[in-house]
């Protein structure tokens, strides 16, 4: 037996919500919330908000949600406290131009995170008590998560432990080892992609989502038959008699569709309607640059907020995409990363694809909201502020499609 290494290292600890919160370990306060100095009594007597961001410097739309939090709960008996691992070589300047509210510490040997039993990132919310309410995949939690918190109440965004790591042979499908590819309607509502160099099982996806995942394009470029293009979703299961490497499994799973789906799978090029990413004059969003050109090597996260937001996605989890919109349904985007970046995160949630016809090169920091009010003018603080614009056409675009054979 062994304890998983996780994100910050071997985990040993294994809280759940109940329990006391564990003293805060750090070698460095980076930004102090109160004049007083900290210490463990700060854990008790009022709501804690922790967050663990071992990478900080490379996700600046996190820090800037953080710090809107930390202003709309200002006037409420709840601190914030934020974790960095990172090497204070790059921290510390980029801190200097984008400091983060709260209380912040430094913990570059992650103790904090596994006296917390952190095998993945994650946030934790601690009561007034010291016992820990739960624990947000978020990371940095929405209003809505504190403020349940701060009624009594936990929200369903809270889960009683902290996300695990995959173990090696969990959710290993039940069949003898061979090349195989097991394909029988969804058993019951276990969601999941899971894998180890012996086994690969989706769990509970429809058949245009394992497409997606196996030829890593987004599901509104791929067409299938009309007769398979449809909500059920299956299970896939691929268990070997030894290990292969992912792209051999990939490979046998691709095939083993076209088997069972009597299906031939190729990549075509159609005129489609398509949405088109454009810069006026060419001029770039210099006041969005990102100052070092690695910036996204790091933690990328990207997100769409349309006129009636879906829940995100847990960790391993399939869930049913939202029904594509309209560009006019789209009221804000957050993504750290190329104008690619950009128009990949915008084709998740629009009805058809996104090209980028920008020419522009380098990473940017793509954070546009629409205003509150009823109107919204999304596109037209896009080109204001980015100098973006996004508007219907028609072109060329490679897509999948499944023909039967």
């Amino acid at each position: 037996m062994f304890e998983p290494t996780g994100i910050f290292g071997s985990v040993t600890a294994h809280l759940k919500a109940g329990d006391l919160a564990p003293d805060l370990v750090f070698t460095k306060i980076l930004n102090a919330s109160s004049a007083a100095p900290w210490r463990s009594a700060n854990l008790s007597g009022q709501m804690t908000v922790l967050a663990f961001f071992p990478d900080t410097s490379h996700n600046l739309q996190s820090v800037s949600r953080w710090n809107a939090l930390v202003d709309q709960f200002a006037d409420k008996p709840v601190q914030f406290v934020w974790i960095i691992g990172e090497k204070e070589s790059s921290l510390l300047p980029w801190l200097q131009k984008h400091p983060i509210k709260g209380w912040v510490f430094h913990d570059p040997l992650g103790a904090t995170g596994r006296s917390y039993g952190l095998e993945d990132l994650s946030a934790a919310i601690i009561g007034n008590d010291r016992r820990i309410v739960g624990f947000d995949q978020m990371i940095v939690p929405d209003s809505d998560t504190i403020n349940a918190a701060l009624q009594g109440r936990r929200s369903e965004n809270l889960d009683a432990e902290p996300l695990r790591m995959p173990r090696a042979d969990e959710h290993k499908p039940d069949f003898p080892p061979s090349y195989t590819l097991h394909i029988s309607p969804a058993k019951d509502e276990t969601r999941g992609d899971f894998s180890n160099g012996t086994f690969h099982s989706f769990r509970g996806p429809t058949l245009k989502v394992v497409i997606s995942q196996l030829y890593e394009i987004n599901t509104i470029r791929i067409h299938l038959p009309p007769a398979l293009d449809d909500d059920k979703r299956y299970d896939f299961a691929l268990v070997l008699p030894e290990p292969e490497s992912q792209e051999s499994m990939n490979n046998r799973i691709r095939q083993g569709i076209e088997d069972h789906f009597r299906v031939k799978v190729t990549r075509e090029e159609r005129l489609l309607d398509v949405y088109i990413v454009a810069a006026p004059n060419g001029n770039p969003p210099e006041k969005a640059r990102l100052e070092d050109p690695e910036k996204t090597s790091g933690i990328k996260m990207g997100s769409v907020q349309v006129q009636a937001p879906k829940a995100a996605a847990k960790p391993h989890q399939f869930v049913g995409f939202p029904k594509a919109v309209g560009i006019s349904a789209i009221r804000g985007i957050s993504v750290d990363g190329t104008v690619d970046d950009l128009c990949r995160t915008l084709e998740i949630a629009l009805d058809r694809p996104v090209v980028n016809e920008t020419n522009l090169q380098g990473d940017f920091a793509f954070c546009v909201k629409a205003s509150d009010g009823p109107e919204n003018d999304f596109l037209e603080r896009l080109r204001d502020e980015l100098n973006l614009t996004i508007t219907p056409a028609q072109r060329s675009i490679e897509i999948v499609v499944l023909e039967p054979r």
